[in-house]
């Protein structure tokens, strides 16, 4: 499991927003949203970030969020270190779309980069915004 980011797909809207590509790739054909997926990088970052916070203190299940679109992951904890990842699309007929266990420290460390890959991103742009600074500030803890 590796957090597909592409730096170079960065964009700030005249709204302060930033838009990215970002997707988690499982695997040949196993992408989820899709490749290329257009998302709020810094927002949801943050969010999945502060997320992986939760499941690292209390291990219980949490959700990652896209703020574009109607999908979600939900984490839930297995034995031995092990995470279930339940990818949804609410879409009608859609539902649960991939289900695949990767393990905890894999999952730590793809979130964590990718929050910190889009930190680095944004500063070489030149781009700041209250949305960063707490993705910093998340990064910090």
């Amino acid at each position: 499991m590796r957090i597909v980011f592409e730096p170079s797909t960065l964009r700030k809207s005249k709204m302060g927003s930033v838009t990215g590509v970002v997707y988690f790739d499982f695997g040949p054909e196993q992408r989820f949203p899709v490749a290329g997926w257009n998302d709020f990088v810094v927002v949801v970052a943050g969010w999945w970030l502060a997320a992986l916070r939760q499941i690292t203190r209390t291990g219980g299940e949490i959700v990652l969020r896209f703020m574009d679109g109607p999908y979600w992951i939900t984490v839930i904890p297995q034995e031995r270190s092990k995470l279930l990842l339940r990818c949804t699309e609410d879409r009608r007929g859609a539902g649960v779309v991939q289900s695949p266990t990767v393990d905890l420290g894999e999952f730590e460390r793809e979130i964590t980069g990718f929050a910190r890959s889009v930190s680095f991103a944004c500063s070489a742009a030149g781009i700041e915004s209250a949305d960063l600074e707490n993705l910093r500030s998340l990064l910090l803890d």
